[in-house]
């Protein structure tokens, strides 16, 4: 049940990862189904390209060139031009503004003053055909101000900025250009998260104005219409069938246009279509037939990639910005652009409920195949859907969350009735677990073959642990106390070794005996094992210090490190196999661990470790002949990285160094440490050799 509830809140609140499946599918939709290119469009793009910026100049063009163009369209009976283009500032070419490069020039100014300034020569031209203006949205502060729009937007049934994105302004063209245009439309593009252009408003709020959007209103201007009105349909209202939010934008008496709650509407992707572009070059020469112009829409914009204008459709293709207006031209006009059906999200929380209940019965009173085919139809069955409603009815609705959803309802209820099946395998093997080290257990399953009897010489590198005075703890509390806190202390020393992919070697009473590279070798075993025994150490420590503060003596724990060659592999008979190392390497693990009782430290690490320990950090404990050894074996104390920066080991490293060289003052030395750091047991340890008559670091341990 958490499952499904789950899923129905993800679908009622859409959040990203929702959004980015609905895009995904939508996308794969496109690329099956793109939009179609019909020539008897009434739409046309004059289009400011390579070869006309190699002929005219860099953009922007002189006014009076872009004058040219639209007089020329006019001429060919162009209905509506739209510019695609911001003329917020005056024409640099113009009169006027030459003027201002030399202003100390009389007769410069003189001939210039008998030629009128460009932007009043497009202006004229502005008033002699029917243009739509382009304004950017924007978000800067102080706000700009957009120019007047040039239509009445009513609301019915409410109102529509409740619904819309909200912009602090707009920047649009200079005033005088504004005036004479004929139209006013917002041409700001906003891709979705992935940069793909997918769907668009055709309402934007600007300050606290609605304007329409570039295409909305050249259309509106195309079918000779004077206002727009957003229909608003109130939450009283709302069902199943119609969103609660803007229904759709009426054009006058001309047309109804269905939206989104918000205004928008989704693109029918189709291929940029290169017959619905003439080069502004080619206008303005004349070598465009009239046919092509007479009774358009002509949208001009650029298209050259030097330019930057370019954004991503759903098929893949980089093309100029200017074909998403085109396009959401062309489907107003045919009424083929996209919408999503309000009814999506009843239909994918009936269906999941749905589906969770019968599936629920079939796998109570049917084979479990019959439960895999209803997953399969049911799935089969959302992709038809979502194809035919997209190809033939031009709506958009997703099928790879709704068949997520299914899939895991299946696997939430399916799975664990299957698994139920094999539960007393489960725990038998979860049971093997516990006695077996969980790597071996891993090992043992990749690899079966090694289950036979033999070993193999491999260095390794062993953690030996004990508790100390756990042994006097038995004689005075009772069994069922101590069992419960030695199993919660080994379970705590075990899951530090597990999480270092230690091997369990055994457990001895309250001692634990830890093994690294085996059975699955490790370089660095030596690193993994200093790091082990220091966080066996912090959780041993801290358990003991909780222990004492609720009265229980509990003793500290002694760790010995140490790495050699030895002997590992399957031990025993036919009867029974017992994975382990032989050598003395684990011996010498196991004196340095009862070495710690002398030195009064918790944790030695031999230098046979140390040396393949990158970035070791520690101190020298001395140079130590065990007991039944020959070899001095030298001995570390590993430290954290603060302890290792301290001032207090710092002197430490000093003394030892006097000490390992017999100098006579290296007694004086230590008692000074002894004095300022009484606590350091290692300090005091080598203060009382020295007392005693020793010298040097190299100490001959007359017990174990």
């Amino acid at each position: 049940m958490s499952v499904v509830l789950s899923l129905l809140a993800v679908q009622a609140y859409d959040p990203l990862f929702r959004v980015r499946l609905r895009d995904m599918s939508f996308d794969q939709l496109h690329k099956i189904h793109p939009g179609r290119y019909a020539d008897d469009i009434p739409v046309r793009v004059v289009a400011i390209d390579d070869q006309s910026l190699a002929t005219v100049g860099q953009w922007p063009w002189p006014r009076t060139v872009l004058a040219q163009v639209i007089d020329q369209l006019q001429a060919m009976g162009a209905r509506v031009v739209v510019l695609d283009v911001i003329l917020a500032e005056s024409d640099r070419t113009s009169p006027e503004e030459v003027k201002k490069f030399w202003p100390e020039s009389p007769k410069l100014d003189a001939i210039l003053n008998t030629y009128p300034s460009h932007d009043m020569i497009l202006a004229a031209s502005l008033v002699r055909s029917r243009v739509v203006a382009g304004v950017v949205a924007l978000n800067t502060y102080p706000p700009a101000v957009p120019p007047t729009r040039k239509v009445e937007i009513r609301g019915e049934g409410g109102d529509a900025r409740e619904w819309l994105r909200s912009w602090a302004g707009g920047v649009g063209f200079l005033p005088s250009l504004a005036s004479a245009s004929a139209g006013v439309g917002v041409l700001t593009l906003v891709p979705d998260h992935d940069g793909i252009l997918r769907s668009m408003p055709l309402f934007s709020l600007l300050g606290n104005e609605l304007y329409p959007s570039l295409g909305l209103e050249a259309v509106r201007m195309y079918l000779g219409t004077e206002t727009l009105a957003a229909k608003v349909t109130p939450a009283a209202q709302a069902g199943l069938l119609q969103w609660q939010g803007i229904a759709g934008i009426k054009v006058g008496d001309a047309a109804f246009l269905p939206t989104s709650a918000d205004a928008r509407v989704w693109l029918h992707a189709r291929p940029q279509a290169s017959d619905r572009y003439v080069s502004a070059i080619d206008v303005l020469a004349g070598r465009v037939e009239p046919k092509r112009i007479n009774d358009h829409i002509v949208l001009i914009g650029a298209t050259s990639a030097g330019l930057g204008d370019i954004i991503r459709n759903p098929l893949g293709e980089a093309v100029p910005g200017l074909e998403g207006h085109l396009q959401l031209i062309e489907q107003l006009l045919t009424n083929e652009y996209m919408l999503r059906p309000p009814w999506e999200n009843a239909l994918v929380n009936a269906l999941v409920l749905t589906y969770a209940i019968v599936l629920a019965l079939m796998l109570a009173t049917m084979r479990p195949t019959w439960s895999v085919a209803l997953l399969g139809a049911s799935v089969v069955s959302l992709l038809a859907l979502s194809n035919w409603l997209f190809a033939s009815q031009h709506l958009l609705l997703d099928p790879i969350f709704p068949s997520v959803c299914l899939i895991l309802v299946f696997l939430s209820l399916a799975v664990p009735h299957y698994l139920r099946t094999e539960q007393n395998q489960r725990w038998i093997k979860a049971a093997f677990s516990r006695y077996v080290s969980p790597n071996r257990v891993k090992f043992l399953q990749a690899h079966p073959e090694t289950l036979q009897l033999g070993g193999e010489y491999r260095e390794c590198s062993f953690v030996m642990t004990d508790l100390a005075g756990f042994t006097s703890m038995m004689e005075k509390y009772e069994p069922s106390m101590l069992s419960s806190l030695l199993n919660e202390y080994l379970n705590g020393m075990i899951e530090v070794a597990f999480s270092f992919d230690g091997t369990l070697d055994r457990i001895v009473g309250d001692a634990v005996a830890v093994m690294f590279s085996a059975p699955v070798k490790q370089p660095d075993h030596a690193q993994r094992a200093v790091d082990c025994a220091l966080a066996m150490d912090q959780f041993a420590n801290a358990f003991s210090q909780f222990q004492q503060g609720r009265g229980i003596p509990f003793g500290k724990t002694r760790i010995g490190v140490n790495t050699g060659d030895v002997l590992v592999g399957n031990f025993g008979g036919k009867v029974m196999l017992d994975y382990r190392a032989l050598g003395d390497a684990i011996n010498t693990a196991a004196r340095l661990e009862t070495i710690n009782g002398q030195l009064g430290t918790r944790i030695s690490v031999s230098e046979s470790t140390v040396k393949q320990c990158k970035d070791f950090r520690g101190r020298p404990a001395g140079r130590l002949v065990l007991k039944g050894k020959k070899n001095a074996v030298t001995v570390f104390e590993p430290l954290t990285p603060d302890e290792d920066k301290s001032e207090r080991i710092a002197q430490y490293r000093a003394a030892y160094a006097l000490m390992e060289a017999k100098t006579s003052d290296a007694i004086d030395v230590f008692s000074a440490l002894k004095h300022q750091f009484p606590d350091d047991p290692l300090v005091d340890y080598h203060m009382q050799r020295l007392q005693a008559g020793d010298t040097g670091s190299l100490v001959v341990m007359s017990r174990k």
